[in-house]
């Protein structure tokens, strides 16, 4: 797949010479030509000039259309959505998608339209390591001068924020993309059912042995009363990284760990040994789900609507079952509590948020002084708005002092109500500040009791932690290194995501065959891989001190 990738890639480069000679490049570096602010300056300058006569939001005295390939959670972009409609009413700018509204899979997208030469002005990708790359490749222009002429708003953000600074930044010291910005710091939490605990007399769990002892409870002495052994005392919706969150009680994982300053590939640490020997013994005693490797998303409801889930790590819409359940299943109720201290009696937190991927401007893009300024309306008070709450007066409503409320239309809707938000466009994956309050003001009141917990203990989250998304550290890479890392991690993760199946479901023997476990990791790489990671660390380290 990425060697089709790379070869598309060199095509576009050579299609698109003239392109890149109109729309020009701008750079963070000395190494790269700046151009595209200045080769559009002099055709810009009566721009500028209509510029001080545009009103209110206007980004352009006349209606411009842009092309954007645009695809979050399965939902391609869609012009018609009611935000979208009113953003291009008050900047004069619509986006058109490039995806078909039936075609679901991103990276299949992603790859014809790599493959066709035909980039669309505005491109947004769910990997944010490859909108870089498509920016080293020649697909995306440096958005550095860009910003820094026509991005006020932007501009003050890198200044202000500097996890989304270094977000943006590409090793080479060009930005290729605009991040989706995150305010908040906690994304998941501990959940447990509050009415079990009660039946069967047991306490919160503060540890890890305790955290077995309640799921061990639940397991035998059934307290959905049914009077049949089938509680799932641990489970989860998380689909592959399941088993890291499983791993993370025992502070390990199957991949890499920074601990003071040094890079761990953790399979290969004291932590794994006993993490991978106590998800077998939870295993064989049926306090984890059985489908452990294979429960899907839908996991969730169907355990918890079932009566049969006990415990899980999930992001704070847990708490809505205490609703949706109340009357199917009297009594129920889900607590959020504290990441159980580890063996080391550590209480620890990795999953947190980061800025994420967002959106850059293609190289065949034939007006890249317009998309930024559009940009950056998103980054404006009005633009933040639109797109974090909607439309005033119709999804939400202001009080006196500031605060927003949505309106019964988003809290009463047959969606939930940031599927209703997303159904009309708001909180899509563009380059955004994403404003923590939105996600509290659709809160149950159990939901806004999690958040709180966790977001008052800033301790329990890893300091000079560089971004942790869903079980794997995204540090940013050289070109030079790229290419040889992941081909040597193409190896790797597979090889060790195979062994963990097979001993955690008893197919092997973890003791028996650990040693060699360790000598074929060297054999296909391991420590080079950690010299690369260790190297991507500490420049992460530097850009954050």
């Amino acid at each position: 797949m990425r060697k089709n990738k790379l070869l598309a890639l060199a095509a576009i480069a050579g299609m698109t010479v003239s392109a890149l000679a109109g729309c020009g490049k701008s750079s963070g570096s000395d190494t790269t030509a700046a151009a595209p602010v200045q080769n559009t300056g002099a055709q810009d300058n009566g721009a500028e000039e209509t510029e001080k006569a545009l009103e209110g939001s206007l980004v352009s005295a006349e209606p411009k259309e842009f092309s954007i390939f645009l695809n979050f959670n399965n939902m391609p972009f869609d012009s018609s959505w009611q935000v979208w409609q009113e953003i291009e009413k008050r900047t004069n700018i619509s986006l058109k998608g490039t995806i078909s509204l039936t075609n679901s899979n991103e990276e299949e997208a992603f790859n014809l339209m790599l493959s066709s030469g035909q980039l669309a002005d505005i491109i947004g990708y769910v990997d944010a390591s490859e909108l870089e790359k498509l920016g080293r490749d020649g697909g995306l222009i440096p958005l550095n001068d860009l910003i820094d002429q026509y991005a006020p708003n932007i501009k003050r953000t890198m200044e202000e924020d500097d996890r989304f600074r270094q977000t943006a930044y590409s090793l080479d010291g060009n930005i290729y993309y605009i991040p989706k910005n995150q305010e908040l710091l906690s994304a998941e939490y501990w959940w447990i059912r509050q009415d079990w605990l009660d039946k069967l007399g047991l306490e919160i769990p503060a540890t890890v042995d305790e955290l077995h002892d309640v799921l061990y409870a639940f397991r035998n002495q059934d307290p959905n009363g049914n009077g049949l052994k089938d509680e799932v005392p641990l489970f989860d919706r998380a689909g592959w990284k399941m088993p890291e969150e499983y791993l993370y009680l025992w502070d390990t994982s199957t991949t890499f760990y920074p601990r003071d300053g040094k890079m761990t590939f953790e399979p290969m640490e004291e932590n794994f040994k006993i993490g991978v020997k106590g998800m077998i013994q939870w295993y064989q005693e049926g306090i984890i789900d059985p489908e452990i490797f294979t429960r899907g998303a839908s996991g969730r409801d169907t355990l918890l609507s079932g009566d049969l889930g006990g415990c899980t790590h999930d992001w704070v819409s847990a708490g809505n079952y205490n609703t949706s359940l109340a009357e199917a299943i009297p009594g129920f109720k889900m607590v959020p509590f504290a990441p159980p201290a580890d063996q080391n009696g550590v209480v620890k937190e990795r999953v947190s948020r980061y800025p994420g991927a967002g959106w850059g401007i293609s190289s065949q893009c034939e007006d890249p002084v317009t998309v930024i300024k559009f940009m950056d309306y998103f980054f404006s008070e009005e633009g933040d708005e639109l797109v974090n709450w909607g439309i005033e007066g119709d999804t939400y409503t202001k009080n006196a002092d500031g605060t927003k409320e949505f309106t019964d239309k988003v809290l009463n809707s047959e969606l939930t109500p940031i599927g209703y938000l997303r159904s009309i466009g708001v909180q899509y994956r563009i380059g955004m500040c994403q404003d923590g309050e939105y996600e509290k003001a659709v809160m149950t009141e159990i939901g806004r009791e999690a958040s709180e917990l966790y977001d008052s203990h800033p301790e329990w989250f890893g300091q000079d932690m560089p971004p942790y998304a869903d079980g794997e550290l995204t540090l940013k890479y050289s070109a030079d290194v790229d290419a040889e890392y992941k081909n040597i991690m193409s190896s790797i993760q597979p090889y060790v995501e195979e062994k963990f199946q097979s001993w955690v479901l008893g197919v092997n023997d973890f003791d028996a065959e650990y040693d060699q476990f360790i000598e074929e990791l060297k054999a296909r790489g391991i420590e080079r891989a950690l010299e690369i990671n260790q190297e991507a660390y500490d420049i992460y380290l530097n850009g954050a001190n």
